[in-house]
């Protein structure tokens, strides 16, 4: 089965984070984040997920792995790919223009 790449309703965010900071929190994943003007560069190489939250009311994501930590403000889009129910990757747009990759080391059944 092919992979398919969503763009998530913003409506959805909170609780699609909240259902999947639970999911992910024995999961490793690896965390890419890339800016316009910069190079690609790894915040995170392959570590366990320890937050994953979106919060509405100061429409910031917040994303926490063993060592590092990202903030998201404003963030302009969120993508997710998967093949049927098993979920591989985020693509989170920032309003600025960045791009923050999560990938999953193991496919997560959502």
């Amino acid at each position: 089965m092919p992979m398919t790449l969503t763009q998530l309703a913003k409506p959805q965010w909170q609780s699609f984070f909240e259902r999947l900071s639970t999911l992910l929190r024995a999961n490793v994943v690896e965390v890419e984040v890339s800016g316009l003007g910069l190079v690609d560069k790894i915040a995170a190489d392959w570590v366990r997920l320890a937050v994953f939250a979106y919060n509405e009311d100061n429409d910031l994501l917040e994303i926490s792995v063993h060592g590092a930590d990202l903030a998201i403000h404003r963030p302009a889009q969120i993508h997710v790919r998967q093949d049927e129910a098993w979920l591989q990757s985020l693509e989170i747009v920032g309003g600025d223009g960045s791009r923050v990759f999560v990938i999953l080391k193991e496919p997560l059944r959502v």
